[in-house]
């Protein structure tokens, strides 16, 4: 089975420094940070808030290295 793509309003686990993992929502793909790759990723509910309200999710960056597609 081929492994989930990483795209805007896909679920995401991103792991934390202290080593916890989050669920998210992903607002982009896999982009360039500044000095490697990440994906930007919100909580569920600001996703959910953002839509409603018709503006971009408040959003920060991991590094792709720590981010993982998972079903929904």
């Amino acid at each position: 089975m081929p492994e989930p793509v990483i795209a805007a309003g896909c679920p995401v686990v991103v792991t934390s420094v202290d080593g916890r993992r989050l669920r998210k929502i992903a607002t982009s793909g896999i982009v360039s940070g500044y000095d490697f790759l990440v994906v930007w990723a919100c909580r569920e509910e600001e996703w959910a808030a953002a839509k409603a309200a018709g503006r971009e999710p408040d959003a920060m960056p991991w590094p792709a290295e720590t981010v993982t597609a998972v079903s929904a």
